[in-house]
This record gives structure tokens, C-alpha cells and sequence, in this order.
């Protein structure tokens, strides 16, 4: 079988002989593997506890174990407690509101575009490609002969093109997966996207019918990071060597189902949907429920072997099923189901991390994570201010039992504008003093949401409320800037760090979707046009530069260096033509590429191409022109 071969890698990267697998490194892989899980489950126990904390905070469901007893065996409600309040504050839900959709304006901005491609042209590129061949229509402004700037727009339309059309079968876009990521880094401290192909269903209709047509796209799907366990074995100070992280995914699917895609599936390691085993499935019981729990890692493994030297397997996906328990054997039952090799250039997981406090820490934390005692105290806070004004308001009374209006009627009834009998002065006592003091809690009410705030950085100022110290726009501004300024330090490591490398993995994945014979069309914004190419015609390589919402400054700024270089160009041709040179810089073709920078597509429909040579002027070698240009270069000079 194909499953039984392992490559290994030499130190100098080239391939080694392929060395055969045997029954015991499949066992020895799947043992490794569940031991693994449950070593990384028991590890992490308590930033559990901590995620499940801030779920049940950000779905504000309040909190009422304190409400419940136990009587003859059973969990129910203590009667003396049963009126008291049970209320969750928003601070998390908000915050989290917050956070997400900030960090979605900074990554991707509603006007200009968000990332930058430089893409590697080379001769051969340039003279094999016809750049105006790849247009349809005639109309459109993009140059005959292709440069890098038009390289480089090619690459962002094509990229732009694959997220546009990477759309869900539940109709999530790639923006609002990248929400679901950023989501995940404010709650638990780190969001996971994983990248893969996917395969989009097109059912276009034509006059001999319906036509299907399918089409692979890449595609980063959003996984929480509560399924997922990180490897978090540290690095040896003594070795040179580092093995690439093997994180654990972890799954639940019914049996029958699980068999099925074994079958079904092929059993080449080198195929994206081969790798599997059926027969190692025949032994796995499934649970009381008929499912059965899949653990997935992917990464550098290592098989020991005692009488050679062990075996390393690098980027590998390993894939095994762990069942319910064999009364006869007295364990669980399991296997290896799958073995197969990545396919995607490195780690298919994008971790996205919000902040790590040590260099041993493997999983980072967040802002929801350290806002939950504070949002416990807060919580607890308003609900005993509500049962002290309920208190207040409906104080407990004493009486007199000796009274016999009052033992007639069990005690006096408490409601308003009630009518009692009269009685002996002091029979009844009103216990004001019970509810304590409202104001008091009121007062940490308020303090302990004013911490929150400064703790996550969650302002009023950017829930929209009016400052308060101040009137002024700067000062909105500053305050603004002040609670956002850790969102922004996150938002540009996300862009600096797994965005750049989603970009150039979506561009790589993309372009090798593209079959030899087959073409892909997308719409060019730069130049209002639509260009239809081929996988030979797009640039193998590219680098990528993520700028998010500092983009259109970012070019705006460009546009006015370009401008002011445009002006010290014209003073020195001026200098030079006094001395009797020829102009240096075309100015009709300067005003078209002003025109275009100023977002005129259709250039020619506002530009004279016919236009009358003027003569030329006889040099003037006086000190006019030469001197008065001569006194504007150091202004330009310092523009610059």
C-alpha cells in the first residue's frame, strides 16, 4: 500500500529514499497521538474554564448556581433565595461588539484597496506575456506593454477575484471569516483560521440545459480555538534543530459516516482527498451515542525505531479515530484511519494571537479573558444593589403575635395604600435597616464598570458617548485614539504577520488551481477593465505588503511626493532650457498619469490627441528664467 512508504528529509532539504511503514508505526503513531490529546486536554484544564466563563458572560446568561440547594438527592431552588436578582451585565457582549468591528475597519477599509502585491517580473515574463491580449474590450485605459506596476495590478485583481469569490455555502465572504478570527483573538486570545481548497458549485443555465461547473478556490475557514489543542512542547537551548509545531484538531462524527469516507476515499498519501485505511476501522466501536471522536494532527512527526535510527515525517496529516471502550480488552478502542501529506507551502493553521505574557506561554490572552473578574464584580455588584432596593422598598415587617387582628389575618399584609386595623402603639415594626445602603453600591457599581473600560480599552468615547472632560474634536480624537491604541498594535501583527502569509499561500493555491487549458477572467479596478488570463500568464511569484486603513493616506501621501517631484522636474528642465537643452519630461504623458493617480479611467475622452506643435523658443541664456528658477530649487529641494 502507498500508506506504507514514509519520505524523510536530508539536511541539505532533498528527499530521502522512501523507508517502509509496518503495523507497529501505525500503532505506535495512533498511541502517540491520543496520548498527546489527553496530555494537552489536562494541561489547559483551566484556560478552559476561564473560555467557558467568558461565553456565558458574552451570552449574558446570569449566573444562578448560588440560588440552588440540595434537598433528598435533588439540585432545586432554595425558597429564601428564589427572589432575589439574577442579572448579567453587557460589558463583554459590548466589548467583544467593539473590538471585532474595529479591528474590521483597520484591516479592511470600505474605500481603496487594503494590501499591496510586488510581484516578481522577470524578462522572460515580460516578453512572453501580451498584456493588451488579456483585455476584453478595446475602451479600457491599460497600457499595450506590461510593466511592474502592471504586474503588480494584476496580481491584487486576481487576488481580490479568489476572496470575492470564495463565498460559503452558509454565505459567509472572506471578510466576515476573518471576523469569526478576530472575534476568537478577543475572547480566548488567539483565533485560528486554517487554509484549504474548496470546491464552489456553479449551476449556470444554458439553452441544452443546466451546466455545472465547479470551480477550487482557496479559502480560510474560521476554527475555535476550543477544538483545537497547540503543541506546547518547548524548544530545546541545545539543539539547532526545530520541529515544526503538530497541533491536534479535534472532531465528532458518527461512525457510519466516518466508514463511508473511508471507503469512498482513495488511499494515495500524496492525494488531497487519499490517505485513509478502512481496514483499521473494523475494530472501532463506536459510543452510546454512535459517535466517535476524530483527533487530526498535522505537522513533523517522529517514529522511533530501536534498531535503526528513527524516522521523521514532515508535514504530515495524521487522522485517528478514538471510539468507545472494549469491555473485553478494558480500554477504548482506536486507530489510524489516515495518513496523508500536507499540500498547502507550510502550516495549513494561521494562528493570530492577541498577547502572550512570557516566553513559555502557548496560549496568549485577551481582553474578555482579563476583563472577567472584573465583569464578576460588576455583575454581582448590580444584583445586590437590585435586591437592596427591592429591600428598600419592600422592607421585611414585624408584628405582634399576641395581636389577635393580626393572628386572625396571619400577619399584616404589605402592599400600598393597605388599611390596617388599629393596634396598640409599636405592635408593628418596619426593618428599613435591612436593605443596607444603595448608594454605597451604586458607587462600585460605577467604579467597577470605569475599570472595565480602562482595562480593555473600551472608552466611552468609541461606544459612541459624548466626552465628558472636554468639548473640543481633538480632544474626541485623542480619547478615541487612547482606548484604541492596543487594537491597532494587534490589528497591525495580524496584517504584519499570518495576513502577509495568507496572501502569498491564496495567490500560490489560486494560481496552481488555474488547469493549463483553462482561464480565469477578473475585473482590474485600477484600470476599469476586465482581463482574462491564464495560469502562465500571472507572475509564479510575489511578495505582498498588508497597509489596511493606512492605505489611502498612504497613497495620498505618494501622490503628493509624486507630485512635488513633478514640480522639481519642470524647475530643472526650465533651468536647462535657458542654457539651450531640450525638455527632459513629456508633459502631456505627465498630465494622463496625473489624471489616472486622480482616478480617471477613460483618460483619452478629456485629452486633445491632436494638438498643434508650438515652435520652439530660442534659448534665452539671460538671467530671467535660469535665475528665477535657480531661486525656487531650494524651496523644492526642502519639499522633497
Amino acid at each position: 500500500m502507498a500508506q506504507s512508504d514514509a519520505r524523510e528529509i536530508e539536511k541539505d532539504g532533498t528527499e530521502k529514499p522512501r523507508r517502509r511503514f509496518d503495523a507497529r508505526d501505525f500503532d505506535y503513531i495512533a498511541e502517540y497521538v491520543v496520548e498527546e490529546y489527553h496530555r494537552r486536554q489536562k494541561a489547559r484544564a483551566d484556560k478552559e474554564k476561564c473560555w467557558k466563563e467568558v461565553d456565558r458572560q458574552i451570552a449574558m446568561e446570569p449566573e444562578t448556581t448560588f440560588k440552588y440547594i440540595i434537598k433528598e438527592g435533588s439540585r432545586v431552588i432554595d425558597p429564601k433565595k428564589a427572589w432575589m436578582a439574577e442579572v448579567e451585565l453587557p460589558l463583554q457582549a459590548q466589548a467583544l461588539e467593539v473590538l471585532t468591528a474595529d479591528a474590521r475597519r483597520m484591516l479592511f477599509p470600505d474605500s481603496g484597496a487594503w494590501f499591496r502585491a510586488h510581484a516578481a517580473v522577470t524578462d522572460e515574463y515580460l516578453r512572453g506575456v501580451d498584456f493588451k491580449s488579456l483585455l476584453l474590450g478595446d475602451e479600457t485605459e491599460v497600457p499595450s506593454m506590461i510593466t511592474q506596476d502592471n504586474a503588480d495590478k494584476l496580481v491584487e485583481g486576481f487576488l481580490m477575484h479568489l476572496f470575492a469569490e470564495s463565498v460559503g455555502s452558509n454565505d459567509e465572504d472572506f471578510f466576515t471569516r476573518y471576523d469569526k478570527i478576530d472575534a476568537e483573538s478577543f475572547k480566548y486570545g488567539v483565533g485560528v483560521g486554517r487554509a484549504g481548497m474548496w470546491d464552489r458549485m456553479l449551476y449556470n443555465k444554458t439553452p441544452s440545459g443546466v451546466r455545472r461547473e465547479v470551480r477550487r478556490l482557496p479559502i480560510l475557514q474560521p476554527c475555535s480555538i476550543k477544538n483545537l489543542y497547540l503543541d506546547d512542547r518547548k524548544p530545546s537551548m541545545h539543539s539547532l534543530q526545530l520541529m515544526e509545531p503538530a497541533h491536534i484538531a479535534v472532531d465528532h462524527i458518527r461512525l457510519e459516516n466516518l466508514q463511508m469516507a473511508a471507503n469512498r476515499g482513495g488511499d494515495d498519501p500524496d492525494k488531497e482527498d487519499g490517505g485513509w485505511m478502512p481496514k483499521n476501522l473494523k475494530d472501532v466501536i463506536a459510543s452510546d451515542n454512535g459517535y466517535v471522536t476524530l483527533l487530526e494532527m498535522e505537522g513533523d512527526i517522529i517514529v522511533p525505531r530501536k534498531t535503526t535510527r528513527s524516522m521523521v515525517l514532515p508535514g504530515v496529516i495524521v487522522t485517528v479515530v478514538l471510539g468507545g471502550m472494549d469491555k473485553t480488552a478494558g480500554k477504548a478502542t482506536r486507530g489510524l484511519v489516515r495518513l496523508r501529506w500536507r499540500k498547502t507551502p507550510g502550516s495549513s493553521y494561521f494562528l493570530h494571537p492577541y498577547h502572550y505574557e512570557g516566553a513559555d506561554e502557548v496560549y496568549p490572552t485577551s481582553p474578555l479573558m482579563k476583563g472577567r473578574p472584573v465583569q464578576m464584580m460588576c455583575t454581582d455588584a448590580l444584583n445586590r444593589l437590585l435586591d437592596s432596593a427591592m429591600l428598600k422598598n419592600a422592607p421585611p415587617v414585624g408584628w405582634d403575635r399576641s395581636d389577635s387582628y393580626f393572628a386572625q389575618n396571619g400577619g399584616p399584609a404589605i402592599y400600598p395604600y393597605a388599611q390596617w386595623g388599629t393596634v396598640d402603639p409599636g405592635a408593628i415594626k418596619v426593618h428599613a435597616e435591612v436593605g443596607g445602603d444603595p448608594s454605597a453600591l451604586a458607587a462600585v457599581l460605577s467604579r467597577g464598570i470605569s475599570l472595565y473600560a480602562e482595562l480593555t480599552g473600551v472608552l466611552p468615547a468609541r461606544l459612541g458617548a459624548q466626552t465628558t472632560s472636554h468639548t473640543t474634536a481633538f480632544a474626541k480624537d485623542a480619547e478615541l485614539q487612547r482606548g484604541a491604541v492596543r487594537t491597532v498594535d494587534y490589528v497591525r501583527q495580524i496584517g504584519k504577520g499570518p495576513m502577509t502569509r495568507w496572501l502569498d499561500m491564496a495567490y500560490r493555491m489560486g494560481r496552481a488551481a488555474i488547469g493549463k487549458r483553462e482561464s480565469v477572467s477578473f475585473f482590474i479596478e485600477a484600470y476599469g477593465g476586465w482581463v482574462e488570463v491564464t495560469q502562465d500568464q500571472l507572475p509564479e511569484r510575489a511578495n505582498f505588503e498588508w497597509f489596511g486603513s493606512g492605505g489611502p493616506a498612504d497613497e495620498q501621501q505618494k501622490r503628493q511626493l509624486r507630485l512635488q517631484a513633478l514640480q522639481f522636474g519642470l524647475q530643472m528642465d526650465q533651468i536647462g532650457a535657458a542654457f539651450g537643452k531640450q525638455p527632459t519630461i513629456n508633459i502631456e504623458a505627465a498630465i494622463a498619469q496625473a489624471l489616472r493617480d486622480g482616478g480617471w479611467t477613460d483618460v483619452d475622452a478629456i485629452i486633445n490627441q491632436a494638438q498643434p506643435t508650438a515652435p520652439a523658443a530660442p534659448p534665452q541664456i539671460g538671467p530671467g528664467p535660469a535665475t528665477a528658477a535657480l531661486q525656487q530649487l531650494p524651496a523644492l529641494i526642502a519639499a522633497e
